[in-house]
């Protein structure tokens, strides 16, 4: 590398610069933390940290009463965890193109550049899961998968550190401490770009195809005149929160949001509190505005959305009526709100937001054991059928505490059930990346014990020569 380009990449590679990344990285991890108070664990997410900027509001870091409620909307613009973390990226690997340089020549640089390259390679295989395999579902199983995970971390750390030995001699615990932290910068943009979680409710008996997520919903409007199938049409929560006026030329009507509310309490219509629904269930329930849920609340509860609609017929502009449509709106008590325009009649309904897939999944039986004479929970479990006809699966699994089911990339934990039902909760995860963090912690781990043994290994040895 040329020194006109090392003096242009120099302030790049800064240490000063390094330091000034890493206390940025501790401000926003203070400001998204204390954010928490107001909002919910998602949406600091997407504000604070899987964003390139945000809005550092002052009063965040103060109390929440009347003195300080003048700091209000006074704050400084801050960049976001992605933009620290690339800038940390590009700060890291220039520092090394500078100021690292290869120590080895001749056959052992060739020797450590294959070493480098097998262990790359190991460290790919291992991420894509080509090792990774199923252990028993049986007592003591989630050990055992933690520490073959570890060992084949361990591997290719131990292969990457015999490598970058050779190449770099005396720094190679420094290069290899540096990668490991770069990887486990790759695992958190991988994982909030390609991860996706989500629950399914299964009650006994009952067969579902798709996943709800909770921190996002959606409008849909159904129609079910097919006997074959159902013909819905989505409407994203982005629409609805811009407050969009919604026309689908396949649908007789047109949707206009005429108030939109993230988190809502359902209250009996009552004098005094303005209602504006004039059909379906909003004559029966009125939504009255609340604040975000908290993502430091105890409780952990989440956001009951809803909207205000006005509906009117396309080809006339009549209007057919105004409309609340809520998550909260299920159940026996709340029957499906239809709106008929001629001949058709559609079914209306806000829901969570759901991601449907090619298997499905039965619940058989649930069981909640209990310790004798007490109501601690010894256990709770769910015996699942599951059916994918394209690959010709249909098995019974059972999933409970620390025993996940995994099939098709998916992980389904046993998350939780309802008091009192036989309702299960399954949480399904599903991260590509999910081995990045095994890897990464062994390569850091490695990286360290070599650079602390080779200069504990110096410093004793001048202790013997004095």
């Amino acid at each position: 590398m040329g020194d006109a380009v090392k003096n242009i990449l120099r302030p790049v590679a800064s240490l000063k610069l390094t330091v000034a990344l890493f206390a940025m990285s501790v401000f926003i991890v203070l400001a998204g933390t204390v954010a928490q108070i107001d909002k919910g664990i998602s949406t600091v997410l997407d504000e604070y940290f899987r964003c390139f900027g945000t809005w550092i509001d002052l009063s965040l870091f103060f109390p929440r009463n009347e003195n300080w409620a003048f700091l209000k909307g006074f704050g400084f613009p801050f960049p976001g965890g992605w933009l620290i973390g690339a800038a940390l990226m590009i700060n890291i690997i220039t520092a090394h193109l500078i100021r690292f340089r290869i120590a080895a020549k001749g056959a052992r640089l060739t020797a450590g550049l294959l070493i480098l390259t097998a262990g790359g390679v190991l460290t790919w295989l291992i991420v894509i899961g080509v090792f990774s395999q199923e252990v028993a579902t049986t007592e003591g199983a989630a050990f055992w998968r933690v520490l073959y995970r570890l060992i084949q971390g361990g591997g290719a750390a131990a292969i990457l550190l015999a490598g970058c030995w050779l190449v770099f001699k005396k720094r190679a615990g420094i290069v290899l401490l540096h990668s490991g932290v770069l990887l486990l910068l790759v695992h958190e943009v991988f994982t909030g770009v390609a991860a996706v979680e989500g629950t399914m409710r299964i009650n006994p008996g009952q067969t579902i195809n798709y996943l709800t997520h909770s921190s996002t919903f959606e409008l849909a409007i159904i129609d079910r005149s097919d006997p074959e199938f159902d013909d819905v049409r989505v409407v994203p929560r982005a629409r609805l929160r811009r407050m969009d006026l919604i026309q689908d030329d396949k649908l007789p009507f047109d949707i206009a949001v005429v108030q939109y509310m993230k988190n809502s309490m359902l209250v009996r219509p009552q004098p005094g509190v303005t209602n504006r629904a004039t059909a379906g269930s909003g004559l029966r329930a009125v939504a009255i505005e609340e604040p975000e849920t908290s993502g430091v609340d105890t409780e952990q509860t989440i956001n009951i959305p809803s909207i205000y609609a006005t509906i009117t017929e396309k080809d006339t502009g009549e209007l057919i009526g105004t409309y609340l449509f809520s998550v909260f709106l299920d159940g026996p008590q709340w029957p499906p709100q239809l709106v008929t325009v001629g001949e058709k009649t559609y079914e209306i309904e806000l829901r969570f937001g759901r991601t449907y897939k090619p298997y499905s999944i039965q619940l058989v039986e649930f069981r909640h054991d209990k310790y004798v004479g007490t109501q601690k929970a010894k256990n709770f479990s769910s015996l699942v059928r599951l059916v994918d006809e394209r690959r010709g699966v249909d098995r019974t699994v059972k999933i409970w505490m620390n025993n996940p089911l995994r099939y098709a990339g998916e992980t389904f934990y046993q998350s939780s059930f309802e008091p009192g039902k036989k309702l299960t909760i399954l949480q399904v995860v599903r991260n590509d990346g999910w081995m990045l963090p095994y890897l990464a912690c062994m390569i850091v781990g490695a990286g360290l014990t070599l650079q602390f043994g080779y200069t504990l290994v110096g410093f004793l040895r001048r202790k013997v020569t004095l």
